[in-house]
C-alpha cells in the first residue's frame, strides 16, 4: 500500500491571493457557445478526424499492452461512492457540483426528511470531462483546475478517481483522456488509479462496478472483452451484482450509434455476465445531460442516465413513459420511467429561451448577417446606387441576370441537402419534409429581408453609394436578427414535434439543475442511490484567501448551494 492509500499527509498547493493565471493554474471558462461559426467548424473537423484514425488506431488495443488490473475495494464494512458525468463545460456548473463533491458531509432532503450523505471514497467521471474538444488546455481550463480549486488536497482517507471516457473525449484519440486518468496522478484531493480506460472496481458485499469504455457508440473492442471475461470467470462469484457505466445512453434515441450501445449491453449480459451467475441490476449512463432514473417492471433492475456535472442541458420532457432493453435472452425488458431531472413542466418552460437564440449567440447572428450580405452582392442588388425598393420580381430577374446564377442554384441545392441532413433525428419522408420546410423557410427569410432592408433604405431616401452601404448595413442588422430567429422558430416547431433536442437546448447554454449521484453500500449490502440536485449554480464567486488547506478556494457570493434530492432515495439489494 503506497504512502497516500495509506492517508499519510501530502503537501498542498499554497492558496492563491488573486484570481490570476499565474496563481490559479487554470482560466475560469464561460459556457461553450456551440453556434460559434468558429466553434463549429472547429469541433466538425476533430469529429471527422477522430473518425478516421479511430478506425485505423484504437487506443483501447494499443492499451492492452499495459497489464491489465482489478481494482479490489471490498475491504470496507461500508463504502461511498460518487458519480458525475458530462462535466468541464462552464466554470460556474462544473464548479457549483465539484464543491457538492467535495464536501466531506452533505445533508440533502426529501418529503420532509433529511439524509446526511458522505463524500465518496471513490469518484466515478461517467463520460465527457471536457467540453467542447478534448485539447490539453480546455482539460486544464474546464475540468482539473475547478477540480483543484473545489478539493485542493486530502490529509487523511484520499478518495480515489476513476474515468470513463465519453465521445469528446476520444475526439483526439484519447491521448489527453490517457495522460490524465491513466498514470496515477492527483487532481486536487482525488488521486487516479486506472491504467487504462476501462476498469473493474470490486466493491463490499459482492458489488462490482465496471467501466465500459465503447468510443463513439460502435463496439467494444477485443481486449476490453478478455478483461472483463477474465474478471467474470476468476473473481466474480454467482449472486455478485453489478453496476454498469457507459458513456452512451441505449435505449433514448433511434440513431445507430445508440443501436450499437445496446448491442453492446445485450453482449455484455449474455456472453460475459449471464455465465458468471451475477446479476446486473444498475446501469448508468451519460451522453445526456439531465438525470433520468428508469425501472424494470416488476424486475430488480434499474437504468439511471446521470449527465448533469455540469454541461448545457438537455430536455426531459420528450423522454418516453417506457423503454424496452434488449434482454440476454428472451423478449426485450420493459422499463418505466420513475423521475426526471429537471421535471417536464420545467423543461418545456425552458424551451421559450430559445426566442433570445440572437442575444446569447451574437456571432451566430452576426454570421447570418454576413451570409445575407454576400447574396445581395452576388447578385448586384442596389449596384446603380438608386433608392428604389426591391420587389420578389426584381430578386428573381437579379437571380437569373447575374454572372453567379449558377453558383446561386447549386447553393440553393446545397442548402436543401444540407437541412435534410440536419434534420437527423427524424425518420425517412419525415426527414425529407422537415428539411425541405428548414430550406423554404431560409430562402423565404432570405428574399423577405432583403426586400425589407430596400423599403427601409428607400425611405430614407438616400443616393449613391451612400444608398448602398446603407442597404448593406441595415440587410446585415435585419439578417442577422431574422435569420437568427428564424432559425430560433425552426427549432421551437420541430422540438415540439419530438425533434432536435439537443440543437434546440446547446445553444441555449443552460447552467441550472445540474446533479450527480451519489451511491452507498451499507453493512446489510444494500445498495442505496441518491440523485443529488442544484437547480440554480452560483454565477458569482469569492475568491476565499485563508482558510484550511484543503477549503475551496472559492465560495459564493450570495449564499450557498441549495443541494437537494431530485427525487427520494431508492434501495437495490440487500
Amino acid at each position: 500500500m503506497s504512502a497516500d492509500e495509506a492517508g499519510a499527509p501530502r503537501d498542498c498547493p499554497e492558496r492563491p491571493k488573486n484570481r490570476t493565471l499565474e496563481e490559479l493554474g487554470f482560466v475560469c471558462k464561460p459556457m461553450v457557445r456551440w453556434l460559434d461559426p468558429r466553434q463549429l467548424l472547429d469541433t466538425s473537423a476533430r469529429v471527422v478526424l477522430s473518425g478516421i484514425f479511430g478506425t485505423y488506431s484504437d487506443k483501447r488495443e494499443l492499451q492492452a499492452l499495459v497489464p491489465a488490473e482489478i481494482y479490489d475495494r471490498s475491504d470496507p464494512d461500508e463504502l461511498w461512492l460518487d458519480y458525475v458525468a458530462d462535466l468541464g463545460d462552464g466554470w460556474d456548473p462544473t464548479y457549483s457540483v465539484a464543491t457538492l463533491l467535495a464536501a466531506e458531509k452533505l445533508e440533502v432532503g426529501s418529503d420532509q426528511r433529511s439524509y446526511e450523505t458522505e463524500r465518496g471514497q471513490i469518484l466515478v467521471m461517467g463520460g465527457d470531462a471536457v467540453y467542447p474538444v478534448p485539447k490539453r488546455a480546455d482539460y486544464e481550463n474546464r475540468m482539473l483546475g475547478p477540480y483543484r480549486a473545489a478539493l485542493p488536497c486530502t490529509h487523511h482517507r484520499h478518495p480515489e478517481l476513476f474515468a470513463v471516457p465519453g465521445s469528446h473525449d476520444w475526439y483526439d484519440g484519447l491521448v489527453n483522456f490517457t495522460s490524465v486518468f491513466c498514470r496515477s496522478y492527483w487532481i486536487g484531493g482525488w488521486k487516479t488509479r486506472q491504467n487504462r480506460s476501462h476498469f473493474a472496481l470490486e466493491l463490499p458485499h459482492g458489488w462490482w462496478l465496471w467501466g465500459v469504455d465503447i468510443q463513439f457508440g460502435d463496439y467494444i473492442d477485443e481486449a476490453q472483452v478478455r478483461y472483463f471475461s477474465e474478471v467474470a470467470e476468476k473473481r466474480v462469484a454467482k449472486g455478485d451484482r453489478i453496476i454498469l457505466c457507459t458513456a452512451r445512453a441505449p435505449g433514448t434515441s433511434g440513431s445507430q450509434p445508440h443501436l450499437y450501445a445496446e448491442r453492446n449491453l445485450q453482449y455484455f449480459q449474455r456472453e460475459i455476465v449471464a455465465p458468471s451467475g451475477a446479476e446486473l441490476v444498475l446501469q448508468m449512463t451519460s451522453g445526456r445531460h439531465h438525470y433520468a432514473h428508469y425501472r424494470e417492471v416488476g424486475g430488480p433492475r434499474h437504468h439511471v442516465n446521470g449527465g448533469g456535472g455540469g454541461a448545457f442541458l438537455h430536455p426531459t420532457h420528450d423522454l418516453p413513459d417506457h423503454l424496452a432493453f434488449e434482454a440476454a435472452e428472451g423478449p426485450p425488458v420493459d422499463y418505466e420511467r420513475v423521475a426526471t431531472y429537471p421535471s417536464r413542466a420545467a423543461s418545456r418552460r425552458l424551451r421559450k429561451r430559445l426566442w433570445l437564440l440572437p442575444l446569447r449567440n451574437p456571432a451566430f447572428a452576426a454570421f447570418l448577417g454576413s451570409v445575407q450580405v454576400f447574396l445581395a452582392l452576388m447578385l448586384g442588388l442596389h449596384r446603380d446606387g438608386t433608392n428604389e425598393s426591391l420587389g420578389m420580381r426584381d430578386l428573381w430577374e437579379a437571380l437569373w441576370t447575374s454572372p453567379t446564377a449558377v453558383l446561386l442554384v447549386l447553393l440553393m441545392v446545397a442548402s436543401f441537402g444540407a437541412m435534410v441532413r440536419f434534420a437527423h433525428d427524424a425518420p425517412g419522408t419525415t426527414r425529407i419534409l422537415l428539411g425541405a420546410a428548414h430550406s423554404a423557410l431560409q430562402l423565404a427569410s432570405l428574399a423577405g429581408l432583403m426586400i425589407a432592408s430596400s423599403s427601409i433604405t428607400s425611405a430614407l431616401g438616400l443616393h449613391g453609394i451612400v444608398s448602398v452601404i446603407a442597404f448593406l448595413g441595415v440587410l446585415a442588422v435585419l439578417g442577422g436578427l431574422g435569420g437568427a430567429l428564424g432559425f430560433a422558430a425552426y427549432l421551437w416547431v420541430t422540438n415540439c414535434l419530438g425533434f432536435h433536442a439537443n440543437e434546440a437546448y446547446a445553444p441555449l447554454r443552460i447552467k441550472d439543475f445540474k446533479h450527480f449521484v451519489r451511491l452507498h453500500i451499507g453493512s446489510d449490502g444494500k445498495l442505496t442511490v441518491f440523485p443529488i440536485g442544484v437547480d440554480r449554480v452560483s454565477r458569482h464567486w469569492e475568491l476565499c484567501t485563508d482558510g484550511p488547506e484543503e477549503a475551496p478556494w472559492f465560495r459564493p457570493e450570495r449564499g450557498e448551494l441549495q443541494a437537494k434530492l431530485v427525487e427520494r432515495p431508492f434501495e437495490i439489494g440487500g
